[in-house]
C-alpha cells in the first residue's frame, strides 16, 4: 500500500514539474519601432474596436477589417507601415434591418478564414435577449469580394450542441475569441462572472468547421489565463491570445489530440503613443497575425477608466490629451521572433 503511495505521489509530483516547465516562461516578442499609434487618420477614427483580423499584404500594403462592439466594421489599410486608411463598410437595407432587431450591435472579435474566403464576427448577448443574439455570425460581402465597401448578408451559424453552447454566456459576456485553422473555429469565452468578478480561469471550445459541432472544450484553470478576449490561429495548433484581465499575451500549443501542451507568456503595457515612459490602463481586446509574423494588438477603450491619471494628462501635449477625452483606440504591434 506505502509502494502504490509512493508511485502516485511520484506521478503527481512530476506531472506538476512538467506542467510548470511546459507552461511559464516568456514569448519572444519584440515591440514594433513605430508603435503603439492612434487608430485614426487626419479625418476618422474608429470607437470601441474589439475586433481585428488580416487579410492580405499588396504592393507594400497591409489589408485588415477591423470590428467595433458599437456595431461598425471598417477596412483597415497600413501603408509603410505608419500610414492608415480607415474606411467604414456600409451594410444593405437587408442587413440593417436585421441588425434593427439587436438590442445592442455588441461586435467582438472579427475572422478571416483564408482556406475558404469567409469572414465571421462574434457578437455578445445583452438583455433582455441574450441567448438569442449572441453567437457567431458569417459576412457576405457583395459580389462575394471582401475588398468591397458593402455587406448584404448577416447570418448567423448554428453550433451545435446549442445547450452546451449557450451554457456560459451572460449579458455582454460571449466568445470575444474567435480564431480558424484549416479545420476547426476556437471559441474563448471572454470569462466566467459573479457579482461583477471574473473568475480565475476560462474555456475555449473547439468546433468542426463542417460540421459545426463542438469536439473540445478546454479550460484555462492550470494556466493562469483570467479572460479571453481575442484569439489567433497560426497553422493548426497554436493560438495566440489576449488575457486581457492580467495584460498578458499568451501561446498557447495543442497536441495532435488538441489538448493543451504548452503555454507561454508576456506581460504587455498600456503605453502612451510618443510617451513610452508614461502607462494607462489599455483593455487589449483584439489580436492578428500579418504574413510577416508581426502580431497586432487593438485596445477598446474603456471610458471609465481609459484616461490617464490628471497628474500624468498635465504632462501631454494637448492633441494626445484630446485623444484620450475622445476615447481613440491604440493599436500595437510586436514581431515574433525566432
Amino acid at each position: 500500500m506505502k509502494i502504490i503511495n509512493i508511485f502516485a505521489a511520484l506521478l503527481l509530483f512530476f506531472g506538476s514539474l512538467h506542467l510548470l516547465l511546459s507552461s511559464g516562461g516568456e514569448l519572444p516578442l519584440k515591440q514594433g519601432k513605430h508603435y503603439p499609434r492612434w487608430l485614426k487618420t487626419a479625418d476618422t477614427n474608429t470607437n470601441q474596436t474589439s475586433g481585428i483580423t488580416f487579410l492580405k499584404e499588396d504592393e507594400g500594403k497591409k489589408y485588415f477589417l477591423l470590428a467595433d462592439d458599437i456595431g461598425d466594421l471598417w477596412r483597415f489599410i497600413i501603408a509603410r507601415d505608419t500610414i492608415f486608411n480607415l474606411k467604414r463598410l456600409v451594410f444593405s437595407e437587408t442587413v440593417q434591418k436585421y441588425l434593427a432587431n439587436f438590442p445592442k450591435k455588441d461586435f467582438e472579435e472579427i475572422v478571416y478564414d483564408k482556406f475558404t474566403g469567409d469572414i465571421f464576427v462574434s457578437v455578445e448577448g445583452n438583455y433582455p435577449e441574450i441567448q438569442k443574439y449572441v453567437g457567431i455570425y458569417q459576412l457576405k460581402f457583395s459580389e462575394n469580394n471582401f475588398f468591397a465597401d458593402t455587406i448584404v448578408s448577416f447570418k448567423k451559424i448554428s453550433v451545435a450542441p446549442q445547450k452546451l453552447f449557450l451554457k456560459y454566456v451572460a449579458n455582454n459576456i460571449g466568445y470575444e475569441g474567435l480564431a480558424v485553422s484549416e479545420k476547426y473555429l476556437f471559441l474563448g469565452l471572454e470569462g466566467f462572472e459573479n457579482r461583477s468578478a471574473f473568475s480565475d480561469s476560462t474555456i475555449i471550445f473547439v468546433v468542426d468547421k463542417e460540421s459545426k459541432r463542438i469536439i473540445k472544450q478546454l479550460s484555462t484553470r492550470n494556466y493562469k489565463i483570467q479572460t479571453i478576449c481575442g484569439l489567433y490561429c497560426e497553422g493548426n495548433n497554436t493560438l495566440w491570445g489576449i488575457d486581457r484581465n492580467n495584460a498578458k499575451i499568451f501561446r498557447i500549443t495543442l497536441n495532435e489530440k488538441l489538448d493543451i501542451k504548452d503555454v507561454k507568456y508576456y506581460d504587455t503595457k498600456g503605453i502612451i503613443p510618443n510617451y513610452k515612459e508614461y502607462n494607462y490602463a489599455a483593455a487589449l481586446e483584439s489580436i492578428t497575425m500579418d504574413n510577416n509574423a508581426s502580431l497586432y494588438l487593438v485596445d477598446d477603450p474603456w471610458k471609465k477608466v481609459f484616461v490617464p491619471a490628471k497628474s500624468t494628462m498635465m504632462n501631454l501635449d494637448t492633441l494626445t490629451q484630446e485623444n484620450f477625452n475622445r476615447f481613440i483606440p491604440i493599436i500595437y504591434k510586436y514581431k515574433v521572433i525566432n
